[in-house]
């Protein structure tokens, strides 16, 4: 136990870090639930030989080479929860879900919901969710892990968290363990069907929050790379990173459980979303019928980051040799992303696609229409020298026109603006990503990423199609340098501006005071 010094000091005298900690161990106290340990192995089970994910998953297979995999894109975020509904409904042995952000409401209570219900019908449900921004209480996960064929373990958690102050303090004394977050997102069930790509579980990504709905992108797969995705989550999953969920509260009990089981009924049973998205589980047979035609082939490559090993980053590692290794074969590079704050080895790699004569485009969001202002103020200096260097740059509008809103918001909710939130590369004619990673130094340095890269020429035509009419003028602005001078010019549906588009002044001011704040390497 650590007991104060026995020498008389003033406490102005006192050195700063030893009080910390003391203060930091005094607010956690008994509240630690301590470090993440390892836990004996827990696989995956076997995949299904039958049911309805296994018929879908065999129809789409047998219009492929032994090799390939299918792909579906899913770019409404309607249709991206009608189908995690479709395959939690449909599953018969397993379901694994990785997220980094598990939000406490409408989606994501309807998810746990029939994920339950799965589980009361003998599948089994494994869910690893990040602790950074874990909104559903302690008590509430332990209990759900009382369910015999549920389990829960957080990524990474912060052990004192009874309270805010003393979370706080812990994060500080233990930064460098705690900074790094699983901002992974993977869905499987019967492990053969997948999803993965930008979206966590939250209303923001299913369209029907009232304040901002995101423009995202997943890719729903079939074939053997499931099995490589399967593998992934079992590594996350045994990793010593991954806690128990039954360890996080002692009073998290079977009896708990119902009560848990109540609340989602009666919260579910009280929001206007279940007008869209009902609690009652179906058959979708709209969906599991008719999409193996709608399954494109293409040798794909699941990629993720080590849980454990930080300098192995394999999804950077990917994504330079997709942007490199073309040998003058591509012609034109499309980089879609949220989140831009390039390092030395960005501005480098686009160096060099210049000097190779290869067209870059680069679509980020307006600051109007990004959902962390603070990185758009560190993004912001690069936009000259990105100019300078022949990069065509877009931001994406908040408001935006054409299919835009049509992908976002979930008729009949309509949010105040969107935000991007899509992340995707098309390199050329074939090669494509889409995933979980940011070109920001805490994709690329700190959290863990994965996603799929995929040689299809197909695919990339489809992807294309969707990606390619975020740059018009109906839903992005075009920054130019000013030919008159210093300065940058957007342009967009709405005219010319000499300023960065912006919701309002708050936002502006919040943009302007954030420049000055030395955390560029931690966004």
């Amino acid at each position: 136990m650590v007991t104060a010094s026995p020498c008389r000091r003033r406490w102005g005298s006192a050195p700063l870090f030893p009080l910390l900690l003391l203060l930091a161990l005094g607010l956690s106290g008994c509240s630690t639930i301590g470090r993440p340990r390892e836990l004996p192995p827990d696989f995956r089970m076997l995949p299904a030989e039958a049911g309805r994910l296994q018929e879908f998953a065999a129809a789409g297979a047998a219009t492929l080479e032994p090799e390939e995999s299918g792909l579906l894109l899913l770019p409404g975020n309607r249709d991206a929860l009608d189908w995690r509904l479709a395959m939690v409904d449909n599953a018969r042995e397993s379901i694994d879900a990785q997220y980094f952000l598990w939000d406490d409401d409408y989606t994501g209570r309807l998810m746990l919901k029939r994920l339950l219900w799965a589980a009361d019908r003998g599948v089994q449900v494994r869910i690893l969710v990040d602790d950074i921004f874990l909104t559903h209480s302690d008590r509430s996960i332990a209990a759900l892990t009382n369910h015999p064929n549920m389990d829960i373990r957080i990524f990474n958690p912060n052990p004192s968290r009874r309270t805010r102050a003393g979370s706080v303090f812990r994060f500080m004394l233990e930064f460098r363990r705690l900074n790094r977050r699983m901002h992974n997102k993977l869905f499987i069930a019967d492990g053969l069907v997948a999803i993965t790509g930008g979206r966590n579980i939250g209303d923001n990504y299913f369209g029907v929050s009232p304040d901002y709905n995101f423009r995202d992108l997943d890719v729903l797969v079939v074939g053997p790379v499931v099995d490589d995705m399967a593998q992934s989550f079992d590594d996350y999953w045994n990793s010593p990173y991954a806690f128990p969920g039954q360890k996080l509260h002692r009073r998290g009990t079977e009896e708990y459980l119902e009560r848990v089981r109540e609340r989602l009924e009666d919260d579910i049973a009280r929001d206007p979303r279940r007008m869209v998205f009902p609690a009652e589980v179906s058959s979708w047979d709209h969906l599991l019928y008719y999409a193996p035609r709608d399954l494109v082939p293409g040798r794909v490559r699941f990629v993720a980051d080590h849980p454990v090993e930080r300098q192995n980053r394999e999804v950077v590692r990917s994504l330079t040799d997709l942007l490199n290794g073309n040998e003058g074969s591509v012609q034109e590079i499309l980089i879609i992303t949220p989140y831009f704050i390039p390092d030395q080895g960005v501005l480098e790699i686009f160096h060099q696609l210049e000097q190779d004569q290869v067209d870059v485009r680069l679509l980020v969001p307006s600051l109007a229409s990004i959902n962390h202002t603070a990185v758009h103020s560190h993004y912001r200096p690069h936009r000259e020298t990105l100019l300078e260097k022949g990069v065509e740059l877009f931001e994406y509008h908040h408001l935006p026109e054409g299919t835009g809103r049509l992908y976002a918001d979930t008729a009949p909710f309509r949010a105040d603006f969107i935000s991007m939130h899509l992340k995707a590369v098309v390199s050329g004619q074939r090669k494509t990503y889409v995933g979980s990673l940011n070109f920001d130094p805490r994709a690329m340095r700190i959290n863990t990423e994965n996603g799929l890269i995929i040689d299809s020429r197909r695919f990339n035509e489809e992807l294309r199609a969707i990606v390619e009419p975020m740059c018009g003028e109906d839903q992005a602005w075009t920054v130019h340098l000013n030919p008159e001078g210093r300065g940058l010019i957007w342009t967009s549906f709405e005219g010319e501006r000499r300023s960065p588009p912006a919701r309002g002044p708050v936002q502006r001011t919040g943009e302007f005071l954030a420049r000055f704040l030395p955390i560029a390497n931690q966004l």
